[in-house]
């Protein structure tokens, strides 16, 4: 009799333990794969942070390294490196790597387990998810009172940075890549990014990718892509300068208050 009890017990405290833990990571649940994946590698950004170009360069990767002859367009990019926020129910990976790559923009999520966190400079974040964000109607303000905004200015942008900065354990396989230095040398950030997989790719393929996925190349894909597309905004661009150019399009008054809001966030990533 008390054994049966005691294993009654035993079975009740189990199932208590596991719907906690169930209610515990429900929140993040919309922003993992409906079937994942221990070898799932998730993208991560603050929106405009230079995820769009990332991928491609990824999936050019991909497709050559899997002996495909096929190059990454915008049309069918999430075939190639998924969107999380597009759909939970994710295609299969390409032969190469045998892995899925995915695009997120969630905050942190204790359900992935290897994450590259793609930032960029937060005041070049402002002006561009600013152009976005007006060209798509999600924001009609000046671009001063969207920097203060608390859903899509530079608080938003310090929670996003942090809460993977702060909350994320040391059993998860993290990396920080800065779109700066993506900038400045397209593949040696390409290779570390293999590098950290396992993978040493060759100098012609990484070579290639970088050339598939230059800034006049993406132009050209976009418009393509964009070509017949009715329900786009007029003008709407994905890709638009890519460099740096806060300097010429905020305020003074509004760089020091990014950089009072942000400072020491900012200065973890060297931006100051």
């Amino acid at each position: 009799m008390g054994s049966n009890f005691r294993k009654v017990m035993d079975a009740g405290r189990a199932y208590m333990i596991g719907l906690r833990h169930n209610l515990r990571n429900q929140p993040h649940l919309s922003t993992l794969p409906s079937s994942p994946r221990i070898d799932d590698t998730f993208l991560v950004e603050f929106p405009k942070s230079g995820i769009t170009w990332l991928t491609f360069l990824i999936a050019s990767v991909n497709l050559q390294k899997s002996g495909l002859e096929r190059q990454p367009t915008f049309f069918a990019i999430n075939d190639l490196v998924p969107d999380i926020h597009v759909s939970r129910h994710l295609p299969p990976p390409l032969p190469f790597p045998d892995m899925r790559f995915i695009k997120s923009h969630a905050g942190y999520n204790p359900l992935y387990s290897k994450v590259i966190y793609l930032v960029r400079d937060p005041r070049d974040v402002m002006v561009s998810y600013y152009a976005f964000a007006r060209k798509l109607g999600w924001y009609n303000g000046s671009l001063h009172d969207m920097i203060k905004d608390p859903q899509f200015g530079i608080k938003a942008w310090v929670a996003h940075a942090n809460s993977w900065l702060d909350e994320t354990k040391p059993s998860v396989s993290f990396n920080v890549i800065r779109y700066e230095d993506l900038r400045a040398d397209a593949g040696g950030v390409l290779k570390r990014i293999y590098s950290l997989l396992g993978y040493s790719i060759e100098d012609e393929i990484i070579g290639r990718a970088v050339d598939l996925a230059s800034f006049s190349a993406m132009k050209e894909n976009e418009a393509f892509c964009s070509e017949n597309n009715p329900t786009l905004p007029e003008d709407f661009k994905f890709v638009r300068e890519g460099g740096s150019s806060y300097k010429t399009t905020i305020s003074k008054e509004d760089i020091d208050f990014i950089e009072k809001v942000a400072g020491e966030t900012m200065s973890t990533f060297g931006y100051i």
